[in-house]
Parts: structure tokens; C-alpha cells; sequence
């Protein structure tokens, strides 16, 4: 997941207001309309040119050293789960491995196996000082940002805790330089194994519970834009372009 940093006048352009809803039932929330649903067809398809460029230039073995863009099919894919047996192997720990890296070098808050073409259950996350920095502290605060470790999930299972919904700009490595409002979920918990075979469990609401959200998405094949308001949905760079 992106972390969009924008100017002063490009966030007070957005509708950074926290929008609360409820829903009475477990199930997805229906956000969206048909005319969004055709929306993010749409966008999927003047992507696929871009990605198919991509992969022409880029040639490699996954797990790839760059994040695979829109357009690839291992994006649209469902990923599998990951055999606890092999968690320790090698070919396993590469993957971690390369996640971590990639994430990093990209300075993005998340990204999972998809993204560098490896269809296994596998989301790593993390945000440190440093990128919170880079973002305005008033936003900061209405989006309830906070610095976290690095956390890896081998087979994510993901639980809404708190089914409120919040509506923030989110963006995505895969579709680079482009962000849309997007609902999510406002408090969640992950279970799932660690890069050693362990347990582990982490429950979160705000910012973080967004991330997980965003990256478990991903490993059903799903992406940010088949559920955002497709109204908002920009280039963030446009003002540098004036």
C-alpha cells in the first residue's frame, strides 16, 4: 500500500472527513454502486496496457525485485495458502525476504506476495517514524497514523472488530501515483503465522486497520479501485504538472 503524500492545497482539496457507518450484518459492506463497478472495469483495462508494457522490459524469476503493475493476471488472481511444513524453506524465506525488501526500497506501508508475482498468502506491513514524517501532523491525527514494526502474516485470516467505516484517500505500488477515496473497515484482527511457523495475532483500528485490509485484498485478487469513489479517484501528482 502507497503511502500518497500530497501538498497543502491537494489534501484540503479532498474530503478528509471521517465518515462513520453502520452496518447490522457480518458481510461486505456495499459501498458501491453498478456505475463503480463498471468504473473499476474501466480502470482495470486502461491499465492493462501499462502492465503488459511493463513486464516486456521487465524479465525476471519471481519473487520479482520491483512490484508487479496492474495489468498482470497474478493481480486478479486468488493466492494460495501457504503449507506450514514449508514456512522455513528456503524458497518461502526468499519470498519473505524479497517482500521486505521491496516494500521498503518502494517506501510503501505494505505489499504482499501478488505484488512481486508470487501467488501465496503472504502480506508484509510496517511504518516508521521516518515516513510519518513526511506526512502534515493535522493528518496525521484525523487519520489516526502511528509508527509500527515490522510484521509479517504467512496465511492472514482477517476479522472486522468494529464495523464502522471510515473514508479516506488511499492509494496503491501496483497503480502508482494514483489514489481515490476508498472505505475501509475501522477496526480489524489479523491472525496468522510468523516467518517461523509461530502464531501471531495483531488487533488494530484506524490507519493500520486500513493497511491490513488493503493487503488481505489483495491475496483474493481484489484492488482498491474496485471499491473506491471513482469521482475522487486522481493522479496526486497533477500540481506538480502545472
Amino acid at each position: 500500500m502507497a503511502l500518497a503524500m500530497r501538498t497543502s492545497a491537494t489534501l484540503r482539496s479532498l474530503n478528509l472527513t471521517r465518515v462513520f457507518c453502520t452496518t447490522a450484518c457480518a458481510r461486505a459492506p456495499t459501498f458501491w454502486s453498478i456505475t463503480q463497478n463498471q468504473a473499476s472495469v474501466t480502470f482495470t483495462w486502461l491499465f492493462n496496457k501499462l502492465g503488459r508494457f511493463s513486464l516486456r522490459k521487465r524479465q525476471s524469476k519471481p519473487p520479482h525485485d520491483y512490484v508487479v503493475p496492474v495489468g498482470n493476471p497474478i493481480l486478479r488472481g486468488q493466492a494460495l495458502a501457504v503449507d506450514h511444513k514449508n514456512i522455513k524453506s528456503e524458497e518461502t524465506q526468499e519470498v519473505l525476504d524479497q517482500l521486505v525488501k521491496v516494500m521498503r526500497k518502494k517506501g510503501a506501508v505494505g505489499l504482499s506476495a501478488p505484488q512481486v508475482g508470487v501467488g501465496l498468502q503472504i502480506i508484509v506491513v510496517e511504518c516508521t517514524r521516518k515516513q510519518l514524517d513526511l506526512v502534515p501532523q493535522e493528518i496525521r491525527k484525523i487519520r489516526e497514523m502511528q509508527e509500527f514494526p515490522l510484521k509479517i502474516f504467512v496465511n492472514p485470516k482477517l476479522k472486522v472488530t468494529d464495523y464502522s467505516t471510515v473514508v479516506f484517500p488511499e492509494g496503491c505500488e501496483s497503480l502508482p501515483g494514483y489514489q481515490a477515496n476508498v472505505p475501509r473497515y475501522y477496526g480489524v484482527n489479523v491472525t496468522g503465522l510468523d516467518r517461523e511457523g509461530m502464531p501471531v495475532a495483531w488487533q488494530v483500528t484506524g490507519w493500520p486497520a486500513r493497511i491490513l485490509q488493503h493487503e488481505v485484498e489483495h491475496l483474493r485478487g481484489d484492488l482498491y479501485i474496485d471499491i473506491m469513489d471513482s469521482r475522487t479517484f486522481m493522479d496526486y501528482s497533477w500540481e506538480r504538472k502545472k
